[in-house]
C-alpha cells in the first residue's frame, strides 16, 4: 500500500514539475513551439496624435502570443498603434492617416491571421 501511494505521489510530482515548466516557459499555447515574442512598444501614445481609429476582426488569434504576433505586425509601421483583444478576436487600430482594408490585409499577408471584418470608427 505504500508502493502505491509513493508512485502515486511521485506521478503527480512529475506531471505538476512538467504543467509548471510549459507555463513558464514562455511557449505558445499554438503548438508551435516558439516563444512569445516581446512586444513592440509604441513611441507615440498621445492618442490625439490619432485622428483615424479603425476595428479589424482576425480570425487566427487563439493566444496571447498570436496577439502580440498581430500587434507587433500592425506596430512595426510607422503611424500605427494597435490594440488586440484577443477575448473578441478584435484588433484596435489607432492610425494617424487614414487607411484602407488593403493596407491591412497587406500589413498581415505573411501571416496565417485573416481580417473577416474592417470597420471605420469614428
Amino acid at each position: 500500500m505504500v508502493f502505491i501511494i509513493t508512485l502515486a505521489v511521485l506521478t503527480a510530482g512529475v506531471l505538476f514539475l512538467r504543467i509548471f515548466k510549459e507555463i513558464t516557459s514562455g511557449s505558445s499555447c499554438c503548438g508551435t513551439g516558439e516563444k512569445v515574442p516581446k512586444k513592440i512598444k509604441v513611441k507615440d501614445k498621445d492618442i490625439s496624435h490619432y485622428p483615424c481609429r479603425y476595428r479589424l476582426h482576425v480570425e487566427g488569434m487563439v493566444c496571447s502570443a498570436c496577439a502580440v504576433r498581430v500587434e507587433n505586425m500592425l506596430n512595426s509601421t510607422n503611424g500605427i498603434w494597435a490594440k488586440a483583444d484577443l477575448s473578441v478576436k478584435d484588433v484596435t487600430v489607432f492610425s494617424k492617416e487614414k487607411r484602407d482594408r488593403d493596407f491591412f490585409v497587406e500589413a498581415l499577408k505573411s501571416s496565417t491571421y485573416t481580417i473577416t471584418e474592417f470597420e471605420e470608427e469614428k
